[in-house]
């Protein structure tokens, strides 16, 4: 399947939808800063503008097609799933409550939620409102549709919708998958630590990789040598080719991997 390109306006509505859209001044920084690491580094390999200017480039590319969308999506998803945390917590304490309906309960929730999720909660209350039993089927179905992939907040989700139609709640059930839910937050919580971690593992191999090629051919000969025997001839050319394009290779692996938050869905 070929990879999604987002627009700009693709990207604030992700932005906006959680808080404030993107910033001109965010947007370049998020397009000169690899420009600026890249150009930097192929020019100090090789020590040809032309080349480095080109190279940067690509990076600004790559930055917008791929890295800003997955900082932004990050951020969506991270202020989502909070926010769905918060409401199972919250409306399962309320719920504990014998005397509370559902529909009342929606309407405490609701008022504390934030964000596109509390639009979402305040357009459910809004079609559950003397609806019929296949009128809340469908009420739930379509506000579940936009967290389908949280297959825990599905099945919360489902006691919900039996609770709204049969007028009384299996606490117990609910509990539990509060639990559930509760679990899945400190395993992600731990997921973001090791993340954290590889970042700086992936930072400081990338930086003494390449003071370590420098110093091994700069070093001995000095600067004038280095480009003139080396990176100016074509065993240069291959090597710093080779090293570049690894490097890229990791580095988009790298992302990938940064980019992928789903818990459930990791491969060790």
């Amino acid at each position: 399947m070929k990879k999604k390109v987002y627009t700009l306006d693709e990207l604030n509505a992700y932005r906006i939808a959680y808080g404030q859209p993107i910033q001109r001044t965010e947007l370049l920084m998020s397009l000169f800063k690899p420009f600026i690491i890249v150009f930097v580094v192929s020019f100090l390999l090789m020590h040809y503008w032309t080349v480095s200017c080109i190279l940067g480039g690509l990076a600004m590319v790559y930055g917008y097609r791929v890295m800003i969308p997955i900082s932004v999506k990050r951020v969506y998803n991270a202020k989502a799933f909070k926010e769905r945390h918060n409401f199972i917590n919250s409306l399962t304490q309320i719920l504990s409550n014998e005397n509370t309906t559902v529909l009342n309960a929606l309407d405490t929730v609701a008022n504390r939620a934030s964000g596109q999720f509390k639009e979402d909660l305040l357009t459910l209350r809004l079609s559950l409102q003397g609806a019929t039993t296949e009128q809340i089927n469908a009420a739930y179905e379509k506000f579940a549709e936009r967290y389908k992939d949280d297959v825990i907040f599905d099945l919360y989700i489902e006691q919900l919708t039996t609770a709204t139609i049969e007028g009384r709640t299996n606490i117990n059930t609910i509990r539990n998958i509060k639990h559930l839910y509760n679990q899945l937050k400190r395993k992600q919580e731990d997921f973001f630590k090791m993340k954290q971690r590889a970042s700086y593992e992936f930072r400081l191999v990338s930086i003494i990789s390449l003071v370590l090629l420098l110093t091994i051919s700069v070093y001995p000969f000095g600067m004038d040598q280095f480009v003139n025997a080396y990176a100016h001839q074509p065993v240069g050319w291959l090597t710093n080719s080779i090293y570049l394009t690894l490097m890229g290779v990791f580095f988009h692996s790298y992302m990938k991997r940064i980019g992928d938050d789903e818990v459930m869905k990791v491969k060790i």
